[in-house]
């Protein structure tokens, strides 16, 4: 059933952390990995969680880059 990983890093943070999260993603796609970052894929009027249940199938491995702000997001809230 040999699976297709188009990224390598998908990228799991608050829209508030943005600029820290972006510098790590630049980083990763400077070592050559191929990262599934938001604003590089997302365009106008997509489906957020159907681009986020994609990216993750389609990624090697998930960052998840946890801080105040994303405990405090609604997406983040545990079940």
């Amino acid at each position: 059933m040999g699976e297709h990983f188009h990224y390598d890093v998908f990228i799991s943070h608050s829209a508030k952390d943005k600029a820290v999260v972006r510098s790590l993603a630049e980083r990763l796609r400077a070592d050559r990995l191929k990262v599934r970052f938001d604003e590089w894929v997302l365009k106008p009027g997509d489906s957020i969680p159907a681009k986020i249940e994609e990216g993750l199938e389609h990624s090697r491995v998930l960052v998840l880059c946890m801080s105040a702000n994303a405990f405090g997001s609604d997406w983040a809230q545990l079940h």
